[in-house]
């Protein structure tokens, strides 16, 4: 299973240095080649799937999973593998607030984050969402949520939600795309907690991001 996934690396180098090499340290561990896709330019969603497309491209595996640089995966996120057909999605998934008390929070959200595909879907999906559009989308959102595929007007495709045993960790900050993150106005989610297996506990993770 190691040589049949590529991880698709999209990120701005924007975070805090300490962060960083603690991000890297965790990508080190993974046995799977990593696409760099940096982009100091990421400044709105269209051009995360812009990067992404340009990586699926890049890659020859038969599936490709999304890293983002503000978010860490335990080892066993990347051993899922999606139906030919399906786009799918982690969603034991806690966000950490770079503001406020330091609390894991989990909604049941989709996010590209966590997303595991197969390549060939993928490209076929994001050409088609471009070829679409060319002067630009009008709605953004995650491969394979149909309300997206309905507003862009394109085929619909499945999506697969599953949840690993250890959850992916992301953090909200001011570098984040979405605008409630930059204004910190995001409310937590309705489950939380201040510990959890294997990434500890909460306020010791975020100082990691300071």
């Amino acid at each position: 299973m190691k040589n049949d996934l590529t991880l698709l690396y999209i990120h701005a180098g924007k975070l805090p240095k300490g962060w960083t090499a603690f991000h890297k340290e965790q990508l080190d561990k993974l046995p799977y080649p990593i696409i760099d896709l940096y982009d100091e330019e990421k400044i709105n969603y269209e051009r995360i799937y812009e990067q992404l497309l340009i990586g699926c491209k890049k890659a020859t595996t038969k599936y490709i999973a999304v890293i983002e640089d503000d978010t860490l995966y335990p080892p066993e996120h990347f051993l899922h593998r999606p139906a030919d057909d399906e786009f799918s999605y982690n969603q034991h998934r806690w966000a950490l607030f770079g503001w406020g008390v330091p609390t894991y929070n989990w909604r049941n959200r989709v996010s590209n984050c966590s997303l595991i595909a197969p390549r060939e879907l993928a490209i076929e999906a994001l050409e088609e969402r471009f070829a679409k559009h060319p002067d630009g989308w009008n709605y953004v959102g995650e491969l394979g949520r149909w309300r997206i595929d309905r507003k862009l007007g394109v085929t619909p495709r499945k999506l697969a939600e599953w949840h690993s045993k250890v959850g992916v960790i992301q953090i909200n900050h001011d570098e984040g795309t979405e605008a409630l993150q930059k204004k910190h106005w995001k409310d937590l989610g309705p489950m939380r907690a201040f510990d959890i297996p294997y990434w500890g506990r909460a306020e010791d993770l975020i100082k990691k991001f300071r």
